[in-house]
């Protein structure tokens, strides 16, 4: 007969040890037998589940999962049992703990067979899985977000789904948003939760409102009680809420509002986890709005870049070619006489027609009306300007890259002489028609104006308007002339060095 060996000291020091481990473990350990029955747990249990560890022995592992996973649960123990391997649970399905006071939440469990003096046991490593379980659903929420925004939804749609997914992540009542009104206004822009419309439009002060305070600091801030708090909306006291808690919505510096949590009174505040997915989730989402901003930005530039290049195409290659077209048809007129000068004139006023169209819509253009400053568009909105006194549109050529080629000094004193040109002929003039041309050869800028009104005076003039197109070219080391235009009309025709 063998004796079983005497526990040595070594074995006693090797099982105290063991001991320490399993009672110093951060998870809560379970040790179950084949019926399921819990024969031993360790300290984190109470952390965990709210029960010491010794009464737990001796009770069903059920009493620490939802009524609705217990079924299931014993499925499992058994088929754990059948083929005892360790084995992580949870890969691909969610699993939930219950806690003592009734409370379900997520749960992490690696299981591993034990077996003692033939007995087979099964230890399940139990760990919280809130803070995992948080992070996923921040994650399919700020998806959800952001694929909100790049599809083009506007921000009024989507900051109530902010509110939404902010209230479920946290497991809040009540969440609204702020956000600016204009200067030294902030107004509740949307709301979710039982009740909560009552705060929807609600207006608050940029300068002492709670909401605007966690703006400038963009640190959350945390209230026990919102029912008594001060500094927060009036319709707040109906929602009878509690615990609150207020996170800056802010991306690269930029304040964009706050969003504000609330539990009713008497629910658990919110704790380091709460206020971590929460402010994570804040700046997730404030980073994607700024995000569909910039890229709605990009799409209007990459349009208002498109509509540039039509615009500069209509008027320096379309219109410039209609433009000599008529010039051809003018000239053919002057030896054309009956019926085929008369639909040489009929052409020539069609063109015309066609070449003030195309201008009109070069101007209904966004970024033509809207602000550009080169010279080609100055000189064109002068035009424009002068239209309605002289009665016509005048046609304009440019033969020269204005904007690229002329200096700024020299620019603005061209747009002073061609108002004075346009200005002149609208009150002297009494013409019909007008040509404007700009051109650059030979190291000169040529402004020329060719009206076929009644022409300059015989006798010198002593106009001051003249006197100052000529006095803008002689600073310039230039030249500024006026004479007749046969058979009628006047040329004014001003050139400078460039």
């Amino acid at each position: 007969m063998v004796r079983p060996a005497k526990e040595t000291a070594s074995d006693r020091q090797v099982g105290h040890l063991l001991g320490a481990i399993f009672s110093a473990c951060p998870d809560a350990v379970l040790v179950v037998d084949a019926t399921g029955t819990i024969v031993l747990s360790n300290p984190a249990v109470t952390s965990l589940f709210g029960y010491y560890p010794e009464e737990l022995v001796g009770e069903p592992v059920n009493v620490l999962l939802p009524p609705g996973n217990q079924a299931r649960h014993l499925g499992h123990l058994q088929d754990f049992f059948a083929a005892p391997l360790a084995r992580h649970m949870g890969a691909a399905r969610e699993l939930a703990g219950r806690h003592r006071d009734g409370t379900e939440f997520a749960v992490e469990v690696s299981l591993t067979p034990v077996e003692v003096r033939g007995a087979q046991y099964s230890a399940a490593f139990v760990r919280d899985g809130r803070e995992r379980q948080g992070s996923i659903d921040r994650l399919h929420a700020v998806n959800e977000v952001t694929q909100s925004l790049l599809v083009g939804t506007g921000l009024g749609e989507v900051l109530p789904l902010v509110a939404r997914r902010a209230r479920r992540l946290t497991h809040s009542d009540a969440s609204w948003i702020v956000t600016p009104a204009g200067p030294g206004n902030l107004v509740v822009s949307a709301v979710d939760g039982h009740g909560t419309e009552v705060l929807l439009g609600t207006a608050l002060s940029a300068g002492t409102s709670r909401s605007a305070e966690v703006m400038r600091t963009q640190a959350p801030e945390i209230l026990e009680d919102l029912f008594t708090a001060t500094n927060v909306p009036d319709a707040v006291i109906e929602l009878n809420l509690g615990p609150g808690l207020y996170v800056p919505l802010v991306a690269d510096e930029r304040r964009l509002g706050t969003l504000v949590l609330g539990r009713v009174r008497g629910g658990p505040p919110f704790g380091p986890l709460d206020i971590a997915l929460a402010t994570v989730f804040a700046s997730s989402t404030a980073a994607a709005i700024e995000l569909a901003e910039v890229r709605a930005e990009l799409e209007r530039t990459g349009i208002v870049a498109e509509e540039e290049r039509i615009a500069r195409d209509l008027h320096d290659t379309v219109i410039q070619d209609l433009f000599g077209v008529g010039l051809s048809l003018q000239a053919a007129r002057s030896s054309s006489t009956g019926a085929i000068g008369e639909r040489i004139d009929e052409a020539v006023d069609r063109l015309d027609t066609i070449i003030r169209e195309i201008r009109n819509t070069i101007f209904r253009l966004p970024r033509r009306t809207a602000g550009a400053q080169g010279l080609h568009d100055e000189m064109l909105r002068l035009v424009d300007k002068y239209s309605e006194e002289l009665g016509f549109t005048p046609r304009v050529g440019f033969h020269c890259p204005a904007d690229a080629v002329v200096p700024d000094a020299v620019g603005a004193q061209l747009l002073q002489v061609v108002g004075e040109a346009l200005s002149n002929a609208a009150r002297h003039a009494q013409a019909t028609s007008a040509d404007m041309v700009l051109e650059i050869q030979n190291g000169w800028l040529s402004f020329s104006l060719v009206d076929d009104g009644i022409g300059p005076p015989n006798a010198p003039t002593a106009g001051q308007g003249l006197r100052n197109m000529s006095a803008r070219a002689h600073n310039l080391g230039g030249t500024s002339t006026i004479s007749r235009h046969e058979p009628t009309g006047t040329i004014v025709e001003w050139r400078v060095p460039i």
